[in-house]
């Protein structure tokens, strides 16, 4: 159960996302954006900060709060509840822990404010999701550090205001020599090489970018130089949860998507939802989507409560990632013929969720992590 604030933060969200993304989300996906006004009342409203102190512009919410509006601006759009969770975990929540009440002032309160979002420079194409062999290097010249790789995959590359950028100090170091920098994409020596074009979470672009003799002073060094690579991993858990309340988002909206139709499509003198094969598997799916809410609340009160939960967090993105999979799937196979073609609801769901089961820990990593625990068990 969430508390009386908790769920308030909630209901309001859940109305601004019925009255303003749901209706748009199917033309916004076909344009590949959605407009500037849509990000500044997402900031206006407070969900970039849900997180943070009130002397930085926050809420303190706390992660509950937070992953329950995570959940409801994915009912609406995946991509763009992407970018309001991200806001939090990781960015906000990097600059509280390592940054300088400077790099706040310029970095983290105007991300609060919704004048700008964030983007994340870690990502490089040989190395995937493996950041111990990140390839862009920094070099220290004078009180200067000159910034020369690429980056690859970057969510919000072209259009992010500030951005938290990876990269290597000291190559004979490896993960010990990783740095993490503040940064303003755009600025020169950062050049967008092309915007990928996606499956789906089409209103956020992803781009290849290219850091060519990029300047960063030392006073936008975050956190100790050497440390990036811990810098970047500490919270992974709770960007899991973040993802795992995506999931529960989007497979909410396909099983919502496909009752309605279910019960309105005839077929054989009656409704699809008469017919037991497609009432059956419409109650699997409203059960397995309850069970995945469970896990990722379940997280992210001990979470909130006892810090570090590894093991919860994967579990519940995990099972709520493939739960979105099997929901949309089972969706579009309601609608039938309706549901495969371009520019429907639920043919944008099933695009949108194939990613959940990839970012922020494949299902096989988290898998790995699980089994690995389990078998200290005992």
């Amino acid at each position: 159960m969430l508390s009386a604030e908790q769920s308030a933060i909630r209901d309001t969200v859940r109305k601004f996302v019925r009255n303003e993304i749901v209706p748009n989300a199917v033309q916004w996906d076909e344009a590949g954006c959605a407009p500037p006004s849509l990000w500044q009342a997402i900031g206006e409203m407070g969900l970039y900060g849900l997180c943070a102190p009130e002397e930085w512009g926050g809420s303190n919410s706390g992660i509950v709060a937070w992953a329950s509006v995570v959940e409801e601006v994915a009912y609406g759009d995946c991509a763009i509840a992407n970018q309001v969770g991200f806001q939090s975990f990781p960015f906000v929540a990097k600059l509280l822990e390592h940054g300088t009440d400077r790099q706040k002032a310029e970095f983290m309160r105007p991300v609060i404010e919704g004048k700008h979002y964030s983007a994340l420079l870690l990502t490089e194409s040989h190395a995937g999701s493996d950041l111990s062999t990140v390839r862009t290097r920094a070099v220290r010249r004078g009180d200067r550090w000159v910034i020369n790789g690429e980056k690859a995959f970057i969510t919000g590359g072209d259009s992010a205001g500030i951005a938290i950028l990876l990269a290597s100090t000291d190559p004979s170091a490896g993960k010990a020599g990783m740095t993490t920098f503040l940064i303003h994409p755009h600025q020169p020596g950062y050049r967008v090489v092309r915007k990928e074009k996606k499956l789906g979470h089409r209103v956020v672009d992803m781009c290849q970018i290219a850091l060519e003799d990029l300047e960063v002073s030392d006073e936008n060094v975050l956190g100790p130089v050497g440390k990036g690579y811990r810098i970047i991993l500490e919270g992974l858990d709770t960007n899991r949860i973040g993802v795992a309340a995506q999931a529960v988002g989007v497979a909410r909206a396909a099983y919502d998507e496909a009752l309605k139709y279910a019960k309105q499509r005839e077929s054989m003198g009656k409704t699809l939802i008469e017919h037991q094969a497609l009432g059956f598997r419409l109650s699997e799916m409203a059960t397995r989507i309850q069970a995945a809410r469970q896990l990722y609340l379940h997280a992210a009160r001990l979470k909130e409560q006892t810090g570090e939960r590894v093991i919860e967090a994967s579990m519940a993105k995990l099972f709520a990632s493939e739960t979105a999979e099997w929901v949309c799937t089972n969706a579009l196979q309601i609608f039938g013929g309706l549901g495969f073609v371009q520019g429907t609801p639920v043919e944008k769901l099933y695009r949108d969720q194939r990613v959940l089961q990839i970012y922020e820990g494949t299902s096989e990593v988290l898998k790995l992590i699980i089994q690995r625990h389990i078998a200290q068990e005992g």
